[in-house]
């Protein structure tokens, strides 16, 4: 009798440790679908989104999300990123691991890569300038931030970035800078943040969030940051300095992104679009 429940309590044990296993499971690919980026093309009018490897875009008022065709090597990779150069909404840019970065000037119908000056293929994060179109950021896994003036042609170790992974990186002309505008680094613990003469790394202001998945920040006004976590949607008025909770109908968002006019756009854990036209307190689909 007591080697049954001897026998019984170790199986018991052994399944609740694969149920846990298997609940860690669940929230690291809730978490890894958050490092994705929406990205919105201001000229252009139009969102981009990364799922299952590959990239779509739909504008405003559309309601379908059309593919946009990639090169063939993404399929070896993992596609991280996509930004547009703000008056050129030709022309697009993708980055990921084993995909290095790679340019389209004609809307995806052709690319070329622009990985030869940077050390590997694994970049985790890639944002172009606020105003500057030629001016490109990425950030290379255990390596550093690389920055390329001639729109991808050449690059330059800039930085050794933050010591945590960098999953985004977002580029703000927000004033105060000693050059022409800062850069926001994205990790799962913080929102960190540095001139782009890359003068040193700092936490933006406490943020007791959990995980951190993604941030944005107004056109008009740079100064207001909002940053999506496991605990809901934070806002700053004060470039990151302070950030406060908003108090919202508890919709979880993993992807988010703001339009000129004050639209935000987020994705949730199932990768369904949501938008927010009162500052991230209420939300809806798009498509209702």
């Amino acid at each position: 009798m007591r080697n049954i429940k001897s026998r019984f309590l170790r199986v018991f044990l052994l399944a609740g440790l694969v149920a846990v296993s298997l609940g860690s499971t669940s929230t690291a690919l809730a978490t890894e679908e958050g490092l994705l980026s929406l990205h919105y093309d201001v000229t252009g009018k139009r969102l981009f989104k990364i799922e299952a490897n590959q990239l779509f875009q739909r504008t405003d008022e559309g309601l379908v999300w059309n593919a946009i065709p990639l090169p063939e090597d993404v399929t070896e990779g993992q596609l991280l990123a996509v930004s547009v150069p703000y008056t050129d909404s030709q022309t697009l840019y993708i980055a990921g691991t084993s995909i290095g970065v790679q340019r389209s000037t004609d809307n995806g119908e052709t690319w070329q890569e622009l990985s030869a000056n940077l050390p590997s293929r694994e970049v985790t994060a890639l944002t172009v300038h606020r105003r500057q179109d030629e001016t490109l950021y990425a950030v290379i896994a255990e390596n550093g931030i690389y920055q390329s003036q001639d729109a991808g042609t050449t690059w330059k170790k800039m930085d050794s970035g933050p010591s945590q992974k960098v999953n985004r990186l977002v580029h703000s002309d927000m004033e105060g800078s000693m050059q022409t505008g800062w850069l926001y680094a994205v990790s799962d613990d913080a929102v960190r943040l540095s001139m782009d003469c890359f003068c040193g790394w700092r936490p933006t202001g406490e943020l007791d969030a959990g995980s951190v998945y993604d941030m944005a920040y107004s056109l008009d006004n740079p100064k207001r940051v909002y940053v999506a976590t496991q605990q809901g949607l934070w806002r700053s008025e004060t470039g990151g300095q302070e950030w406060q909770p908003v108090a919202g109908d508890g919709t979880v968002l993993v992807a988010l992104t703001l339009s000129p006019k004050g639209t935000l756009y987020g994705l949730n854990q199932k990768g369904e679009l949501l938008r927010s036209e009162d500052e991230g307190q209420s939300w809806a689909y798009p498509d209702a």
